[in-house]
């Protein structure tokens, strides 16, 4: 995790200045309508109107813009620069050119008549050596939006070519990253899932970071390029994070154990149609104009409500009590936080900055980290409970028996010992009937914790039923099998056992049988019925006591 946070802390311009940019003087010059000759450094365009780049044209002395428009800056140079310097400009849905002293550097997307609009693709273009040499410079761009919110997002920087291409590498690398560990995530959960094919919030959450991870890939600066001819890359963010949305949502009533007829189920599902409504309605859409107001008027708002609810079915299993809900709450709370602080940047409540996309990519990593926890402790949690008797702590009977088999295979091909030793609390029924079903089970708790502190690491100890005990003894024949078990029932009578308001002593009755890795083994069954039978011979013989 460290590289990948410090990988993102890199990716913002904002905490890494470079050395020796540039900087453009004087405001912008903007003029709608369309002439090659506006590219020309000696052009005259003392009449246009000042406007300000990094707006949306809406927001601007151009609101009433569509089609064609130009922007006109400067910058100067005392003296040849050391490196080669780039021009990088990411603009919101439209096509653009750039020009420098009337040179075409390149663009993004395409003008009419095969208009494709694209959204903040940051292409880095490299200055011609006429246009470092010192003095005025001029920087032209072309533009064309027939689309409503469309223009430039940022200032039009002016940088070492390699601290810009570096930086791009840097975005895509912490991506690429972020992507791989929510794959990883997807596949364990994946693995989950196939082994419980019941729990299906564990498929739900494969779903939900398979989708979260294509949609950081789809984030990549080298994939929106590369997708840029046929497919601007927000119709596939908005459509990935309506599809991950989904995802959780259907997945929320096993994540947060919730019941399935209650309003919060209710909630949870409505918001999946919503969400999965949407995830195909972004890519149908015709227009950068309609897919971005599913944006910020249906998805946005949906996100707001979904995150909401996230915090309440956190908090509210925090208060029941359940197991990793601590971590599950803060995780919601950070995904709120991060979702309000994007929904306020896309409305424009608040401007934007260099680094506002680390406040969403923090957020969803939290978030992503917090349900991955959850639902992994709720497996191992399930996975103890398949293997262990809730009460003692030892193997349940389903265990041992398996276990058995497969020692007993085991003693047959390396031509070892096996000894199977079936135990029994003496006089049980009466120990319930004088304290009670609930002092019954602190005894048999406290039995349980004996066996398991008498018994070796490799033996295997469990609950056959009731008060009835099974152990299995790999490599002991008889004598060793009669040590074992004389060191379980002294394990057990040695010291009175606390039941609540007394303490009383329990003795153990135990039958041990074998099998002596001879050439004819034994099935299970005939091992435990022969340490059942002994058992039985050692309750006649008067109890607390071994019987072969």
């Amino acid at each position: 995790m460290s590289p990948l946070l410090v990988a993102l802390l890199l990716q913002a311009r904002w905490l890494v200045p470079p050395a020796g940019g540039v900087a453009l003087e004087g405001p912008w010059r903007f003029r709608a309508g369309d002439s090659i000759a506006y590219a020309s450094p000696v052009y005259d365009d003392a009449q246009w109107e000042t406007a300000t780049l990094a707006a949306r044209w809406s927001r601007t002395g151009a609101a009433r813009a569509r089609g064609f428009a130009w922007y006109r800056g400067r910058f100067a140079l005392d003296q040849a620069p050391a490196a080669q310097l780039g021009l990088e400009l990411r603009a919101n849905g439209m096509a653009f050119e750039v020009y420098v002293d009337g040179t075409l550097l390149g663009g993004v997307g395409d003008f009419p008549p095969d208009y494709r609009a694209r959204t903040t693709i940051p292409v880095p273009f490299a200055i011609p050596l006429p246009s470092l040499s010192p003095g005025t410079h001029l920087v032209a761009i072309r533009v064309y939006s027939a689309e409503a919110g469309s223009g430039p997002l940022e200032d039009a920087v002016i940088e070492p070519l390699g601290h810009l291409l570096s930086q791009t590498r840097r975005d895509d690398l912490y991506m690429l990253g972020t992507a791989v560990l929510f794959l990883g995530l997807a596949v364990y959960q994946l693995f989950f899932w196939a082994r419980r094919r019941e729990a299906r919030e564990h498929l739900y959450v494969f779903l939900f970071c398979t989708t979260l991870a294509l949609l950081f890939v789809n984030w990549m600066p080298s994939v929106q390029l590369a997708l840029s001819p046929a497919l601007d890359w927000f119709r596939l963010y908005v459509a990935l994070g309506a599809a991950s949305a989904t995802a959780l949502a259907l997945g929320a009533h096993g994540i947060f154990e919730i019941e399935a007829e209650s309003l919060a189920a209710q909630t949870a599902g409505a918001l999946g149609l919503y969400f999965g409504f949407l995830a195909p309605l972004a890519l149908l859409l015709p227009e950068w104009t309609q897919v971005r107001w599913v944006d910020q008027y249906l998805y946005n708002p949906g996100l707001l409500v979904g995150a909401a609810a996230l915090v309440v079915l956190s908090g509210t299993a925090r208060q029941r009590g359940l197991r990793h809900a601590t971590t599950l709450f803060w995780g919601c709370v950070a995904l709120a936080l991060a979702v309000l602080h994007d929904t306020a940047l896309s409305w424009g409540w608040m401007p934007g900055w260099g680094g506002s996309t680390v406040i969403l990519q923090f957020g969803a990593m939290g978030f992503v980290l917090s349900v991955a926890h959850t639902t992994a402790g709720r497996f191992a949690d399930t996975q103890t409970t398949a293997l262990y008797d809730r009460l003692t702590g030892l193997y349940r009977r389903e265990v041992v028996m398996d276990a058995l088999t497969r020692e007993i295979r085991r003693a047959a091909r390396v031509r070892q010992p096996i000894a199977v030793i079936m135990m029994d609390i003496d006089h049980f029924k009466a120990v319930n009937d004088s304290i009670g079903h609930q002092g019954g089970d602190r005894v048999l708790a406290e039995v349980g914790r004996r066996l398991a502190d008498a018994g070796r690491a490799v033996d295997w100890l469990g609950r056959y039923g009731g008060e009835e005990f099974l152990a299995v003894l790999a490599g002991s024949g008889g004598p060793g099998g009669h040590l074992a078990a004389e060191r379980f029932r002294t394990a057990v009578s040695a010291l009175p056992i606390g039941s609540g308001r007394t303490a009383r002593t329990v003795t153990l009755s135990a039958g041990l049988a074998g099998y002596d890795g001879g050439e004819e083994w034994p099935t299970s069954e005939q091992l435990v019925g022969a340490a059942d039978a002994a058992l039985y011979r050692a309750k006649n013989a008067g109890r607390n006591r071994i019987s072969e």
